[in-house]
Protein backbone atom coordinates (compact mmCIF):
# COMPACT_ATOMS: atom_id res chain seq x y z
CA UNK A 1 0.00 0.00 0.00
CA UNK A 2 1.40 3.39 -0.98
CA UNK A 3 0.85 5.43 2.13
CA UNK A 4 0.73 9.19 2.02
CA UNK A 5 2.64 11.37 4.40
CA UNK A 6 0.89 12.19 7.62
CA UNK A 7 1.38 15.48 9.31
CA UNK A 8 0.50 15.12 12.93
CA UNK A 9 -0.87 18.08 14.61
CA UNK A 10 -0.95 20.05 17.76
CA UNK A 11 -3.79 22.65 17.61
CA UNK A 12 -4.72 25.91 19.42
CA UNK A 13 -6.80 29.06 19.18
CA UNK A 14 -6.25 32.57 20.55
CA UNK A 15 -6.97 36.28 20.13
CA UNK A 16 -5.28 39.36 18.72
CA UNK A 17 -4.90 43.14 18.77
CA UNK A 18 -2.77 45.50 16.83
CA UNK A 19 -3.37 47.37 13.64
CA UNK A 20 -4.29 45.54 10.47
CA UNK A 21 -6.35 45.82 7.31
CA UNK A 22 -9.31 43.99 8.84
CA UNK A 23 -11.68 45.16 11.57
CA UNK A 24 -9.92 44.20 14.77
CA UNK A 25 -11.85 42.39 17.50
CA UNK A 26 -11.42 44.21 20.80
CA UNK A 27 -10.91 41.79 23.67
CA UNK A 28 -12.54 43.38 26.68
CA UNK A 29 -12.09 40.55 29.18
CA UNK A 30 -9.66 37.63 29.78
CA UNK A 31 -9.50 34.82 27.23
CA UNK A 32 -9.60 31.24 28.52
CA UNK A 33 -7.18 28.89 26.75
CA UNK A 34 -8.17 25.24 27.06
CA UNK A 35 -5.25 22.83 26.89
CA UNK A 36 -6.69 19.28 26.70
CA UNK A 37 -3.56 17.73 28.17
CA UNK A 38 -1.85 17.61 31.55
CA UNK A 39 0.30 20.42 32.89
CA UNK A 40 3.92 20.01 31.88
CA UNK A 41 3.22 18.49 28.46
CA UNK A 42 4.22 19.98 25.11
CA UNK A 43 1.06 22.01 24.56
CA UNK A 44 1.04 23.32 28.11
CA UNK A 45 4.69 24.39 28.04
CA UNK A 46 4.28 26.11 24.69
CA UNK A 47 1.20 28.13 25.58
CA UNK A 48 2.82 29.28 28.81
CA UNK A 49 5.87 30.45 26.86
CA UNK A 50 3.64 32.37 24.45
CA UNK A 51 1.28 33.65 27.14
CA UNK A 52 2.95 36.94 28.18
CA UNK A 53 3.63 37.88 24.56
CA UNK A 54 0.10 37.06 23.44
CA UNK A 55 -1.33 39.02 26.36
CA UNK A 56 0.62 42.07 25.20
CA UNK A 57 -0.58 41.70 21.62
CA UNK A 58 -4.19 41.07 22.59
CA UNK A 59 -4.37 43.65 25.34
CA UNK A 60 -5.93 41.22 27.79
CA UNK A 61 -5.01 38.35 30.09
CA UNK A 62 -5.03 34.68 29.17
CA UNK A 63 -6.26 32.07 31.64
CA UNK A 64 -4.79 28.65 30.87
CA UNK A 65 -6.95 25.69 31.90
CA UNK A 66 -5.62 22.12 31.66
CA UNK A 67 -8.24 19.39 31.18
CA UNK A 68 -6.49 16.07 30.70
CA UNK A 69 -7.73 12.65 29.71
CA UNK A 70 -8.70 10.58 26.71
CA UNK A 71 -5.72 11.75 24.62
CA UNK A 72 -7.20 15.24 24.56
CA UNK A 73 -10.78 14.20 23.80
CA UNK A 74 -12.14 15.02 27.27
CA UNK A 75 -10.79 18.57 27.25
CA UNK A 76 -11.88 19.19 23.66
CA UNK A 77 -15.38 17.92 24.40
CA UNK A 78 -15.62 20.10 27.49
CA UNK A 79 -14.41 23.12 25.54
CA UNK A 80 -17.14 22.65 22.94
CA UNK A 81 -19.87 21.91 25.49
CA UNK A 82 -19.11 24.39 28.26
CA UNK A 83 -17.84 27.53 26.53
CA UNK A 84 -19.58 30.07 24.30
CA UNK A 85 -18.54 30.81 20.73
CA UNK A 86 -17.86 34.44 21.58
CA UNK A 87 -14.09 34.65 21.06
CA UNK A 88 -13.25 34.52 24.77
CA UNK A 89 -12.28 30.86 24.91
CA UNK A 90 -9.93 28.99 22.59
CA UNK A 91 -8.36 25.55 22.25
CA UNK A 92 -4.61 24.96 22.14
CA UNK A 93 -3.99 21.34 21.26
CA UNK A 94 -2.22 18.65 19.32
CA UNK A 95 -3.74 16.88 16.33
CA UNK A 96 -4.91 13.72 18.06
CA UNK A 97 -8.17 15.00 19.62
CA UNK A 98 -9.21 17.25 16.74
CA UNK A 99 -8.05 15.33 13.68
CA UNK A 100 -7.44 11.66 14.41
CA UNK A 101 -9.79 10.62 17.22
CA UNK A 102 -12.87 11.91 15.37
CA UNK A 103 -11.97 9.57 12.50
CA UNK A 104 -12.71 6.62 14.79
CA UNK A 105 -16.31 7.74 15.20
CA UNK A 106 -15.97 7.65 19.00
CA UNK A 107 -16.14 11.40 19.65
CA UNK A 108 -19.26 13.56 19.88
CA UNK A 109 -17.62 16.15 17.62
CA UNK A 110 -15.54 16.47 14.47
CA UNK A 111 -13.50 19.23 12.88
CA UNK A 112 -15.83 20.12 10.00
CA UNK A 113 -18.90 20.42 12.20
CA UNK A 114 -17.50 21.95 15.35
CA UNK A 115 -14.08 23.60 14.99
CA UNK A 116 -12.35 26.45 13.18
CA UNK A 117 -8.60 26.70 12.59
CA UNK A 118 -6.92 29.87 13.85
CA UNK A 119 -3.11 29.49 13.73
CA UNK A 120 -0.59 26.70 13.49
CA UNK A 121 2.32 27.26 15.85
CA UNK A 122 4.61 24.28 15.24
CA UNK A 123 5.45 21.33 13.01
CA UNK A 124 8.11 19.03 14.43
CA UNK A 125 9.07 15.44 13.58
CA UNK A 126 7.97 12.46 15.63
CA UNK A 127 10.53 9.93 16.88
CA UNK A 128 10.78 6.35 17.99
CA UNK A 129 12.89 6.72 21.13
CA UNK A 130 14.73 4.23 23.34
CA UNK A 131 16.49 4.29 26.69
CA UNK A 132 20.23 4.94 26.65
CA UNK A 133 20.51 1.48 28.24
CA UNK A 134 18.43 -0.22 25.56
CA UNK A 135 19.65 -3.44 24.02
CA UNK A 136 18.97 -1.84 20.63
CA UNK A 137 21.95 0.26 19.58
CA UNK A 138 20.77 1.43 16.16
CA UNK A 139 17.75 1.92 13.93
CA UNK A 140 18.82 -1.04 11.81
CA UNK A 141 18.90 -3.30 14.86
CA UNK A 142 15.34 -2.32 15.70
CA UNK A 143 14.02 -2.94 12.20
CA UNK A 144 15.91 -6.21 11.87
CA UNK A 145 14.51 -7.39 15.21
CA UNK A 146 10.95 -6.52 14.16
CA UNK A 147 11.44 -8.40 10.89
CA UNK A 148 12.73 -11.49 12.70
CA UNK A 149 10.29 -11.36 15.63
CA UNK A 150 6.84 -10.29 14.35
CA UNK A 151 4.67 -8.75 17.07
CA UNK A 152 7.27 -8.92 19.85
CA UNK A 153 8.71 -5.40 19.69
CA UNK A 154 6.65 -3.11 21.94
CA UNK A 155 6.27 0.67 21.74
CA UNK A 156 4.47 3.03 24.07
CA UNK A 157 2.22 5.84 22.89
CA UNK A 158 -0.52 8.00 24.36
CA UNK A 159 -3.37 6.14 22.65
CA UNK A 160 -4.21 3.89 19.73
CA UNK A 161 -5.53 5.96 16.84
CA UNK A 162 -3.57 9.01 17.96
CA UNK A 163 -0.62 10.75 16.34
CA UNK A 164 2.06 8.82 18.23
CA UNK A 165 0.48 5.49 17.38
CA UNK A 166 -0.07 6.40 13.72
CA UNK A 167 3.46 7.73 13.33
CA UNK A 168 4.96 4.26 13.74
CA UNK A 169 1.98 2.03 12.91
CA UNK A 170 1.52 3.49 9.42
CA UNK A 171 5.15 2.67 8.62
CA UNK A 172 4.84 -0.84 10.04
CA UNK A 173 1.67 -1.51 8.10
CA UNK A 174 3.04 -0.18 4.83
CA UNK A 175 6.29 -2.12 5.23
CA UNK A 176 4.49 -5.34 6.11
CA UNK A 177 5.94 -5.44 9.63
CA UNK A 178 4.33 -6.17 12.99
CA UNK A 179 5.00 -4.66 16.43
CA UNK A 180 2.82 -4.22 19.49
CA UNK A 181 1.36 -0.83 20.34
CA UNK A 182 1.04 -0.23 24.10
CA UNK A 183 -1.11 2.83 24.89
CA UNK A 184 -0.75 4.75 28.15
CA UNK A 185 -3.55 7.06 29.25
CA UNK A 186 -1.16 9.03 31.44
CA UNK A 187 0.45 10.74 28.46
CA UNK A 188 4.08 11.03 27.41
CA UNK A 189 5.31 11.07 31.01
CA UNK A 190 3.82 7.62 31.62
CA UNK A 191 5.23 6.39 28.30
CA UNK A 192 8.67 7.56 29.37
CA UNK A 193 8.39 5.82 32.74
CA UNK A 194 7.28 2.58 31.09
CA UNK A 195 10.15 2.67 28.62
CA UNK A 196 12.79 3.50 31.20
CA UNK A 197 11.42 0.78 33.48
CA UNK A 198 11.62 -1.87 30.78
CA UNK A 199 7.88 -2.40 30.37
CA UNK A 200 8.21 -1.60 26.65
CA UNK A 201 11.08 -1.54 24.18
CA UNK A 202 10.51 1.99 22.94
CA UNK A 203 8.14 4.96 22.88
CA UNK A 204 6.92 7.45 20.30
CA UNK A 205 7.64 11.08 21.16
CA UNK A 206 7.46 14.46 19.53
CA UNK A 207 10.70 16.39 19.15
CA UNK A 208 9.99 18.89 21.92
CA UNK A 209 9.30 16.07 24.40
CA UNK A 210 12.45 14.23 23.34
CA UNK A 211 14.65 17.27 23.87
CA UNK A 212 13.24 17.73 27.37
CA UNK A 213 13.93 14.15 28.49
CA UNK A 214 17.11 12.67 29.92
CA UNK A 215 18.65 9.19 29.64
CA UNK A 216 17.05 8.39 26.30
CA UNK A 217 17.57 9.22 22.65
CA UNK A 218 15.91 9.18 19.26
CA UNK A 219 16.44 5.92 17.39
CA UNK A 220 14.36 6.64 14.28
CA UNK A 221 13.08 10.00 13.04
CA UNK A 222 9.53 9.28 11.85
CA UNK A 223 9.08 12.72 10.29
CA UNK A 224 10.99 15.37 8.36
CA UNK A 225 14.70 15.98 8.92
CA UNK A 226 15.25 17.85 12.17
CA UNK A 227 16.62 21.37 12.28
CA UNK A 228 18.05 20.71 15.75
CA UNK A 229 21.79 20.11 15.47
CA UNK A 230 21.91 17.37 18.10
CA UNK A 231 19.12 15.43 16.36
CA UNK A 232 20.22 15.67 12.74
CA UNK A 233 22.14 12.40 13.03
CA UNK A 234 18.96 10.47 13.89
CA UNK A 235 18.07 8.64 10.65
CA UNK A 236 14.73 9.30 9.00
CA UNK A 237 12.69 6.45 7.57
CA UNK A 238 13.52 7.76 4.10
CA UNK A 239 17.23 7.54 4.90
CA UNK A 240 16.68 3.97 6.03
CA UNK A 241 15.18 3.14 2.66
CA UNK A 242 11.48 3.57 3.49
CA UNK A 243 10.10 6.42 1.38
CA UNK A 244 6.63 7.89 1.80
CA UNK A 245 6.35 7.91 5.60
CA UNK A 246 6.69 11.26 7.31
CA UNK A 247 4.82 12.15 10.49
CA UNK A 248 5.23 15.56 12.04
CA UNK A 249 3.64 16.68 15.29
CA UNK A 250 1.60 19.82 14.61
CA UNK A 251 0.29 22.28 17.12
CA UNK A 252 -1.97 25.28 17.00
CA UNK A 253 -4.99 27.27 18.08
CA UNK A 254 -8.60 26.46 17.20
CA UNK A 255 -11.89 28.17 17.95
CA UNK A 256 -15.24 26.49 17.93
CA UNK A 257 -17.51 27.15 14.95
CA UNK A 258 -19.58 30.31 15.17
CA UNK A 259 -16.91 32.57 16.65
CA UNK A 260 -16.91 36.04 15.01
CA UNK A 261 -14.54 36.12 12.05
CA UNK A 262 -13.00 39.29 13.47
CA UNK A 263 -11.93 37.35 16.57
CA UNK A 264 -10.29 34.68 14.41
CA UNK A 265 -8.41 37.27 12.35
CA UNK A 266 -7.32 39.25 15.39
CA UNK A 267 -6.14 36.23 17.33
CA UNK A 268 -4.32 34.87 14.30
CA UNK A 269 -2.56 38.19 13.79
CA UNK A 270 -1.48 38.20 17.42
CA UNK A 271 -0.03 34.68 17.14
CA UNK A 272 1.87 35.67 14.00
CA UNK A 273 3.34 38.70 15.76
CA UNK A 274 4.47 36.59 18.72
CA UNK A 275 6.05 33.87 16.59
CA UNK A 276 8.03 36.53 14.72
CA UNK A 277 9.13 38.34 17.89
CA UNK A 278 12.93 38.05 18.22
CA UNK A 279 12.84 38.05 22.02
CA UNK A 280 10.29 35.25 22.07
CA UNK A 281 12.21 33.25 19.47
CA UNK A 282 15.36 33.42 21.59
CA UNK A 283 13.49 32.12 24.63
CA UNK A 284 11.68 29.41 22.65
CA UNK A 285 14.89 28.16 21.07
CA UNK A 286 16.35 27.37 24.49
CA UNK A 287 13.47 24.99 25.22
CA UNK A 288 13.35 23.27 21.84
CA UNK A 289 10.20 25.08 20.69
CA UNK A 290 10.74 25.83 16.99
CA UNK A 291 7.72 27.80 15.74
CA UNK A 292 6.22 27.00 12.34
CA UNK A 293 3.47 29.54 11.75
CA UNK A 294 0.56 29.04 9.37
CA UNK A 295 -2.42 31.37 9.16
CA UNK A 296 -6.04 30.31 9.58
CA UNK A 297 -6.60 29.55 5.90
CA UNK A 298 -3.44 27.49 5.49
CA UNK A 299 -3.88 25.74 8.84
CA UNK A 300 -7.35 24.62 7.81
CA UNK A 301 -5.95 23.16 4.58
CA UNK A 302 -3.28 21.32 6.59
CA UNK A 303 -5.88 19.88 8.98
CA UNK A 304 -8.06 18.65 6.12
CA UNK A 305 -5.07 17.11 4.34
CA UNK A 306 -3.99 15.33 7.54
CA UNK A 307 -7.49 13.95 7.98
CA UNK A 308 -7.76 12.83 4.36
CA UNK A 309 -4.35 11.12 4.51
CA UNK A 310 -4.99 9.41 7.85
CA UNK A 311 -8.51 8.11 7.19
CA UNK A 312 -7.60 5.21 4.85
CA UNK A 313 -4.62 4.24 6.99
CA UNK A 314 -6.74 4.09 10.15
CA UNK A 315 -9.33 2.04 8.30
CA UNK A 316 -6.68 -0.45 7.17
CA UNK A 317 -5.34 -0.65 10.73
CA UNK A 318 -8.81 -1.35 12.05
CA UNK A 319 -9.34 1.94 13.90
CA UNK A 320 -11.06 4.07 11.33
CA UNK A 321 -14.81 4.42 11.20
CA UNK A 322 -17.06 6.72 9.31
CA UNK A 323 -16.93 10.28 10.64
CA UNK A 324 -20.02 11.53 12.33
Amino acid sequence: MNLKKIAVLTLSVAALTGSSAFAAFKFEKPVTVIVPFAAGGTSDLQIRQMQPYLEKELGTNLVVVNIKGGSGVIGTTQYLNDYKADGYSILYTLATPVVYRPLTGTTSYNYDKDLKAVSRTMSLPMYLIVSDKSRFKSAREIIDYIKSNPGKFTYANVGNGGNGHLAFASFLFGAGLKAKSVPYAGGTAECYTAMMGGEVDAAVYGEANLIAQADCHGAINLGSKSTVKSLRTVPTLAELGYEGYETNNLGGFLYQKGVPVEAVETFDAAVKAVLENSEFLTTADKTGFTPAYANATDFEKIIRQCSDNAAPIMKELGYGKKKK
